[in-house]
């Protein structure tokens, strides 16, 4: 039986960029607990850990990966071997090395990643990018590319002035991306989470001229510390709990908008090892 997404999209994957403008607000949490959702609706998903410094990922879902992109860099092993099937369906590739790292090697080993990914991209539908907190100049034209950017930020003032740092920064380079999103974590008080959502989204509009596709809530629980501890992924172990209906939501927003892509995806791999 056809994937629903073939019909919808053709064979190329979509390809969601989850960023934040600080670290500690949940943008892994985010990007792991979406791509399980998104295989769960039938969609085939990649995830693409960059954050190779905590490889926050593999330690949320609870698995090791033998090898890194790092590994195959070093023509250790191959592409294949690379890719790692987690308990729950999604694919699951790390680095093994920061953004920046993937930027030095040579443009004959670039050139090496860039091929095997252009036989593995038409596999799937989604390919989320769990990218390092901050703004990073070497993905300035990713984010440009990316069908969906996702910007993670929470209640606190520093966080807040973080993630409008980085959509202005953005917008200034003129890297607004296709389709934008605002997630807001670790919200106490959903009503007073929502006025606060809304008054940086008209900040946002108002100063920068950015007005988000849609924005959502998250709620403090218990359940998502717990998923952490226990290494499961928390739309896993409550499918009911406020935070894993809301990356529902966000699933939902994802799935249901057809954006017009500017590149194919292997050109945006050449953009993402700075080839393009």
């Amino acid at each position: 039986m056809p994937n629903q997404a073939e019909g919808l999209y053709g064979s190329r994957a979509r390809m969601v960029s989850v960023a934040s403008g600080k670290g500690g607000v949940g943008k892994t949490l985010v990007a792991v607990n979406l791509s399980v959702v998104l295989q769960e609706r039938g969609h085939r998903v990649l995830l693409f850990d960059t954050d190779a410094g905590f490889a926050n990922a593999e330690i949320l879902m609870g698995v090791t990966p033998k090898f890194t992109l790092k590994d195959f860099l070093k023509k250790k092993v191959g592409i294949e071997e690379v890719i790692f099937r987690t308990p729950y369906g999604v694919d699951l590739i790390s680095t093994g090395m920061d953004v920046e790292d993937l930027i030095t090697f040579n443009v004959e080993d670039k050139g090496r990643v860039v091929n095997e990914l252009r036989k593995i991209g038409e596999d799937y539908d989604y390919i989320i990018f769990d990218f390092p907190p901050g703004f990073n100049e070497q993905l300035e034209r990713f984010y440009l590319s990316s069908d969906h950017v996702l910007v993670l930020t929470a209640t606190e003032p520093t966080a807040l002035v973080n993630a409008y740092t980085f959509v202005k920064i953005l917008v200034l380079k003129g890297l607004e991306p296709v389709s934008f999103h605002v997630v807001m974590n670790m919200v106490k008080d959903l009503r007073e989470g929502r006025k606060v959502v809304e008054k940086f989204s008209s900040v946002v509009s108002k100063f920068v001229g950015v007005n988000f596709d849609s924005t959502h809530l998250m709620k403090f629980e218990p359940l998502v510390r717990e998923s952490v501890a226990r290494q499961i992924p928390f739309v896993v172990l409550k499918k009911t709990s406020q935070p894993s209906l809301a990356i529902h939501g966000i699933a939902d927003r994802i799935t249901n908008k057809i954006v017009a892509k500017k590149l194919s995806f292997i050109e945006r791999v050449k953009l993402l090892f700075g080839m393009g």
